[in-house]
């Protein structure tokens, strides 16, 4: 698997769409080994911090199979630039900082990686397949050089729309051309992105499989929920949770500070380094930490999530509508329903699904006006609808769906 993070930022609690499907994989017996491919460098930065992080420090096993014992973790390949870590008998964590030299070198370490793992034994009623899973969009060499029965493709975002990487818009082009001839299976956060793949002359085995939920790790949470994490500040809270980057409306965080005196605006997650680039930290703190209705908390885990969603009175995804979020499915959509919470968003991708249980506004003035409706409209049935439109996106049916179409193409 070819990760868009490293492990061992899941492991820190900086989770996404791989992260889940990671995890789930890892929890199901189908699955009989997974080597987890950590994020490839493509920068000196990332190359660093990739160095300093995931080959020099060793992983601290928190993400982890319910059912197996914590006794296997050990180096079975180490040199300058890279090193593979055996987690368990099922899970091997790889990570280099090659890719910022040579592709080749990248898949020739991890041939030699594969070549000291014990190989699995056919089983009486299936042969055992290798599959090779990929959500990063920055390196496609894999295909035909890992000796794979199937390669499957999840697209989370469109990456040449993202403001982070313009400056690799030439090669993730050439890229996601590469992805739409050459994978079995392609899989889509969005349901636009199954139309930028036709777009590419991709026009078969391509899937929109939207976000989910971790229902239980939302719902259950609840019940630990400690008020004091958020005791000095006055209720009722307008809260958001999520990296603040481009994608956010600064004016319209603004405006809703302006509007909203009597109310608290709880902002919850780190500011994205790219953003500050463009709209620098002290115009941020001048333009909304002036206003002593603005809280900002800082980044928490998903660990800790819960606890503060369940703090908020009503929730919100004040998010541009640009290129970028049209090839998105918001995952705080589906947890701030998970935690019950009354929702208010700007248009987005899949939004539409649950309109009639959230606020979509169509600009700031009515973006104020419904927060105000759905303070005043909350109620425990309401409350109860969003738990069971949860239930009905969690993770769980998500997974299963994928490994549907990945046993249909392998029994094929």
């Amino acid at each position: 698997m070819f990760n868009m993070s490293s492990y061992s930022e899941w492991e820190k609690g900086i989770v996404n769409r791989n992260y889940h499907i990671f995890k789930y994989l890892l929890n199901d017996a189908r699955v009989k080994r997974i080597i987890a491919v950590d994020f490839l460098p493509f920068t000196l930065k990332r190359a660093i911090r990739n160095f300093l992080k995931n080959i020099l420090c060793d992983p601290k096993l928190r993400i982890y199979p319910n059912n197996t014992k914590q006794d296997k973790k050990k180096v079975i390949y180490r040199d300058l630039t890279t090193k593979c870590t055996q987690i368990s008998d099922k899970l091997f964590i790889f990570s280099t900082i090659d890719s910022l030299f040579s592709s080749n070198r990248v898949i020739k370490k991890i041939r030699q990686v594969l070549d000291k793992i014990p190989q699995l034994p056919n089983y009486p009623s299936t042969k055992v397949s290798r599959i090779v899973w990929s959500y990063f969009p920055m390196f496609v060499d894999y295909f035909d050089q890992l000796d794979e029965d199937l390669t499957v493709f999840d697209a989370v975002d469109n990456w040449l729309e993202h403001p982070s990487y313009l400056k690799y818009q030439e090669r993730l082009k050439k890229n996601y051309q590469i992805i739409a001839q050459k994978s079995d299976l392609i899989f889509t956060v969005a349901e636009s992105l199954v139309e930028f793949f036709k777009s590419l002359g991709r026009e078969k085995n391509t899937y929109w499989i939207p976000n989910g939920v971790d229902v239980e790790h939302f719902h259950l949470t609840q019940i630990n929920t400690d008020p004091a994490l958020v005791e000095e500040i006055p209720h009722p809270i307008i809260g958001y949770i999520g990296t603040i980057q481009s994608r956010v409306d600064i004016n319209l965080l603004e405006y809703l500070a302006q509007k909203n005196p009597d109310k608290s605006l709880v902002l919850i997650g780190p500011i994205w380094p790219e953003f500050l680039k463009k709209i620098r930290r002290p115009a941020i703190e001048i333009r909304l930490k002036k206003y002593k209705n603005v809280y900002f908390l800082g980044r928490k885990s998903y660990q800790e999530s819960p606890k503060y969603i369940r703090q908020f009175d009503v929730a919100i995804i004040p998010h541009k509508l640009d290129e970028f979020i049209k090839y998105t499915h918001s995952l705080k959509l589906l947890e701030y329903l998970a935690c019950g919470k009354p929702v208010v968003t700007t248009p987005a991708s899949g939004a539409e699904k649950f309109s009639h249980l959230i606020y979509i506004a169509q600009d700031y003035r009515d973006f104020n006006e419904k927060i105000q409706k759905a303070l005043t409209e909350n109620n425990p049935e309401l409350v109860r609808l969003r738990l069971e439109a949860a239930r009905e996106n969690s993770w769980s049916l998500r997974f299963e769906k994928m490994m549907e179409l990945i046993l249909q193409m392998l029994n094929s």
